[in-house]
């Protein structure tokens, strides 16, 4: 995961996937929402919705100045919280950050349509790796590696890229673009009708085994967009109202 605020004029810093997300809620008139991976928090306060569920194993803030009848904070694992804890109610918007691994995120989202609509939306996180560290399935591993090449930071998104060729490949009802340009890459993902793709890898094995080196091949696979055009897309498919181009600056 890497920082993710943009400041517009003297408000204060702004998380950029909170104003994805409440630019979906506003356009969609969504109300319920799910945030899977909620750490610090920066993201779940920020969101204007309804009603609010923040699932994680270990919450980093005083989850006591925020929970109400309307926001419910869970800490467990998600995978727990899904067999023991949500209902059948579905939810309008699904943030996913989950633990960054392919298997994780493959629960998270599956575990997320069977409580959808036709007009759910989901907004996954750290879809594309910044170098080959991060792309690493061990965020300590990633960290000490790319130290030892000479390089500096501490960036992992793990292998939750490879969720993309999923769906691109084995998910042929669900259309999706990946956010690039500004904050963390993410990728939009919502219901669609009629698409026709033909898949990459056509195997779930091949794309478990996928490395960084075999998305830089494929990177056509992420559906690239700026926010307006994947909102705008999102949007138009599932009957919300269209936003004015340049928002998102």
């Amino acid at each position: 995961m890497t920082p993710d605020t943009a400041s517009a004029g003297t408000t204060p810093l702004v998380s950029r996937t909170a104003r994805r997300i409440n630019t979906l809620a506003e356009l969609l008139g969504a109300q319920r929402y799910l945030e899977i991976g909620v750490r610090t928090g920066s993201t779940f306060r920020e969101v204007q919705m309804a009603e609010r569920i923040g699932v994680d194993p270990r919450f980093m803030f005083d989850t006591t100045a925020v929970a109400n009848e309307t926001t419910h904070l869970h800490a467990i694992p998600s995978d727990q919280y899904f067999a023991e804890v949500a209902d059948a109610r579905p939810f309008d918007i699904a943030f996913i950050d989950g633990l960054h691994v392919f298997e994780q995120v493959t629960r998270d989202l599956t575990n997320t349509l069977a409580r959808s609509t036709p007009r759910t939306v989901m907004l996954i996180d750290d879809t594309v790796p910044v170098d080959v560290y991060s792309a690493h399935r061990q965020q300590g591993m990633a960290i000490r590696l790319r130290r030892e090449a000479g390089g500096k930071g501490g960036a992992w998104h793990g292998d939750v890229f490879k969720i993309v060729f999923l769906i691109h490949d084995f998910f042929p009802f669900l259309d999706y673009r990946t956010i690039m340009g500004a904050g963390n890459p993410q990728t939009l993902v919502w219901r669609a009708e009629r698409l026709a793709r033909k898949p990459v890898f056509d195997s779930l094995e091949a794309i478990s085994r996928m490395t960084w080196i075999d998305l830089q091949a494929h990177r056509k696979v992420l559906q690239t967009a700026s926010d307006d055009e994947a909102i705008s897309l999102c949007c138009e498919a599932l009957g919300g109202r269209q936003q004015p181009s340049g928002v998102f600056k």
